[in-house]
């Protein structure tokens, strides 16, 4: 399944996201977008607000 996550990055005055990611549940979508975030940018789960999950 695919969900779109967005919301706003509490860097630079809150930048704000939108990706598309694959997912088996809306959970699961939420942990892969931490870890994108994480790993590709150096934040921190606190620093990554996710405001809607959707499916698409």
């Amino acid at each position: 399944m695919k969900f779109v996550v967005s919301g706003k990055i509490k860097i630079s005055g809150g930048r704000p996201f939108k990706k598309e990611i694959d997912a088996q549940s809306e959970k699961d979508a939420r942990e892969k977008t931490y870890a994108l975030f994480g790993s590709s940018n150096g934040l921190k789960r606190e620093q990554i607000q996710i405001e809607t999950v959707e499916k698409v």
